[in-house]
């Protein structure tokens, strides 16, 4: 229950949820307080404007980017590469009903370098809601593509911190409890914090590291895409306050 209230209740403070609750409010103030309802109409326009540019939403994303890209002499100490999940992308005649979401692929594909490289076992993580098949089965199936073999399928977990913990459940009994974590860089802060709280000592292993930035003068015009990037950066601060508020995790 907790895991759907979390989810509904971000939804309503990030785009496009928080547009349409700021323009819900400018129609419900036009009419008694019109001076309130054409700050509030100004304010989300400003607002989308803002997130819907590449420097903005460069600068939101690049900001939760803490580790640099990991090298082969961290890997020698390490047991085991963890990728972490990111959904599914579902009905879809080509792929035989789903495959995973483009974020979980950016993951995957960067974890089996990793794993060609090291010959490390890997582990993937993802679950799903009840009734479908889990995003984990579909990771190992991706990663079959660039020849490698998941070891472990952990396909419970719904959140990051429920990745921390499902692993810490297949791995501990191995004696496994020194990892690479691969996901995307904005991402990894929050999940090294979680996957340390679960007693694992983790080598950070970031996909899609930013470089210094070329920016063009049109970059500054409204580009769904830099929208898109946006929201990635909002929920991720969202995800950070709520692990250390529930958890007393995320950094």
């Amino acid at each position: 229950m907790e895991f759907y209230a979390v989810k509904a209740l971000a939804a309503m403070l990030k785009p496009p949820g928080l547009f349409a609750v700021l323009m819900l409010a400018t129609a419900l103030t036009a009419r008694r307080r019109p001076r309130l309802a054409r700050g509030l109409g100004l304010g989300s326009a400003a607002l989308i404007l803002a997130l819907s540019c590449g420097p903005v939403s460069d600068v939101l994303l690049d900001s939760l980017s803490r580790y640099p890209p990991v090298d082969a002499r961290q890997l020698r100490d390490v047991q085991a590469i963890v990728i972490l999940g990111s959904g599914t992308q579902r009905d879809l005649a080509d792929y035989g009903g789903a495959t995973v979401s483009p974020l979980a692929l950016e993951r995957l594909r960067y974890g089996a370098r990793l794993a060609r490289d090291s010959n490390l076992p890997v582990l993937v993580t993802d679950g799903a809601v009840t009734g479908r098949r889990p995003g984990a089965q579909f990771m190992a199936e991706a990663l079959r593509d660039w020849g490698v073999r998941a070891r472990w399928i952990e396909g419970r977990a719904l959140t990051t911190y429920d990745n921390a913990g499902y692993a810490r459940d297949m791995l501990a009994p191995e004696g496994i409890d020194r990892i690479a974590l691969v996901s995307h860089a904005w991402h990894l802060p929050r999940a090294v914090a979680v996957f340390e709280r679960a007693g694992f000592t983790v080598v950070p292993a970031p996909t899609l590291v930013p470089a210094r930035r070329q920016q063009a003068a049109l970059d500054w015009l409204p580009d769904a895409a830099a929208l898109e990037r946006s929201v990635l950066a909002l929920h991720e601060r969202a995800g950070i306050a709520w692990y250390r508020l529930r958890y007393g995790a995320g950094r």
